[in-house]
């Protein structure tokens, strides 16, 4: 089955580098109460499930409309809701 060609996807590929050309990048941040970046998202080519907050230097930029979509998923899930209780928020920043 390796002969297949995946058009779906080639398909979002093709979407994905298309916006990374006509928008900004952007990247999934973790804020403190006071607006501060605490955390840079990486990992955001997997599951959303396993997304990691690390170092600055450890960013993963996405256009900014996938980095908005992705932060929104994101907030959805329980782990998020956790932080948020505590005085944290996601959000889609760009450079």
């Amino acid at each position: 089955m390796s002969d297949v060609i995946d058009f779906q996807r080639k398909s979002r590929e093709r979407e994905l580098s298309r916006r990374k050309l006509s928008e900004p990048p952007a990247a999934i941040v973790l804020l403190t109460e006071a607006g501060k970046i605490a955390a840079w998202a990486n990992g955001l080519d997997e599951r959303i499930e396993d997304v990691w907050f690390g170092e600055d230097h450890e960013v993963q930029w996405q256009p900014f409309s996938v980095a908005k979509e992705m932060a929104e998923q994101l907030r959805r899930h329980p782990a998020a809701q956790a932080m948020a209780q505590a005085g944290f928020r996601i959000e889609a920043v760009r450079i």
